[in-house]
């Protein structure tokens, strides 16, 4: 298949990238001029210049594409960004697959895909988009988890943070949970939904329920709980419990790893990656 990619220079869309390419995919990955894009080349990434904002000039020629997937998150104005993506890729005849976060789901237990959303405050935004991703009946979402694994994202200063010697910071409690995923299982299950041609809402999460304490334990003894404060602090503190059965039984997709059970892997990962 021929499949155009945004993001195809970040942490998730890199990933997914190299997992389409090793299924024989042909891919197209947007880049910035000032984004290092050599990855993407030496994997054998086609590269398309321009950032999100430029999409509108390239819509004649995206129609060429068999699936349009949408990784990419701009720092800048991040909400007016998405949804010029989303008014683009939805209205081609390829395959739009969008990615969007368990966080629209909010606090709660037994969140599965068909759950009504109550995003919070952080990602109040994205329901509207999901609706216009999903709107012509040909779309998927994808709602991933917190991602560890690799390099690391949200989890990297815990990994810094134990080889340094420092305390990993915690905020809250600790006893809250986070749904998350293994980059590389969230990669497979983009890979799964692009062949498929998949559509509707799909969760990308390992279902395990480890506390963020028992997380970070795993890493670490020495763990610091400190005050939730900023606009981050919602998020950071959490409680879910979601479910991806639904996923796993349409796409045929079944996670590896689980956050406790992979730190050996993640280690090498992240050393390998910060060290070379």
């Amino acid at each position: 298949m021929r499949v155009f990619l945004t993001g195809g220079t970040g942490y998730i869309g890199g990933a997914v990238a190299q997992a389409l390419l090793k299924r024989g995919h042909e891919v197209a990955a947007l880049a910035r001029a000032e984004s290092d894009d050599s990855q993407l080349r030496s994997h054998g990434a086609f590269i398309v210049a321009g950032d999100l904002s430029s999409l509108p000039q390239l819509a004649a020629t995206l129609g060429a594409y068999d699936a349009l997937v949408h990784t990419a998150f701009s720092g800048t104005d991040p909400v007016e960004q998405d949804r010029i993506v989303v008014d683009t890729l939805s209205k081609q005849k390829g395959h739009f697959v969008y990615t969007s976060g368990v966080w629209v789901l909010g606090n709660g237990d037994n969140l599965n895909e068909s759950t009504p959303v109550n995003p919070l405050p952080l990602v109040a935004w994205r329901p509207a988009h999901e609706k216009l991703a999903l709107a012509n009946g040909g779309g998927a979402v994808i709602r991933p988890g917190c991602v560890y694994g690799g390099k690391q994202s949200l989890l990297a200063d815990w990994f810094a943070a134990a080889d340094q010697k420092r305390p990993i910071k915690v905020v809250g409690d600790g006893k809250n949970r986070w749904a998350m995923v293994d980059l590389h299982d969230l990669a497979d299950c983009y890979v799964r939904a692009v062949e498929q041609r998949a559509t509707g809402v799909f969760h990308a999460v390992d279902d395990a329920h480890a506390t963020i304490d028992e997380c970070a334990g795993a890493i670490a003894k020495n763990i610091e709980h400190v005050p939730a404060e900023g606009f981050m602090a919602p998020a950071l503190t959490v409680n879910q419990i979601v479910s991806s059965k639904a996923t796993r039984a349409r796409l045929g997709w079944s996670p590896r790893r689980t956050f406790v059970n992979s730190i050996g892997e993640q280690w090498r990962e992240w050393r390998t990656a910060t060290r070379g």
